[in-house]
């Protein structure tokens, strides 16, 4: 039996599509039942944001992918330490 290994970047790429994508359909629902009560929202009291399903899909899909990289560079800096320590 052979040992079949699985690439870690293209496992990252699969769960991070998928939160991606997770985090555009749980904003579409929020902007779709949000906007009877308040009809836009404030971003740390700087960007005004109508709740509309394409708003707040978007700013879901846009606040992920920004969470994602911002943890893909950690993990990459902190590999980059790692390896510098075996020789």
């Amino acid at each position: 039996m052979t040992a079949q290994f699985v690439d870690g970047r293209r496992v990252f790429v699969v769960i991070a599509a998928s939160v991606v994508v997770l985090a555009g359909v749980i904003g579409f629902f929020v902007g779709s039942n949000g906007a009877d009560v308040a009809p836009t929202i404030s971003v740390f009291g700087l960007l005004a944001i109508p709740t509309t399903p394409a708003t707040l899909t978007l700013y879901g899909m846009g606040l992920a992918v920004v969470a994602l990289a911002a943890l893909f560079g950690l993990v990459t800096l902190a590999s980059r330490f790692d390896d510098a320590g075996l020789d």
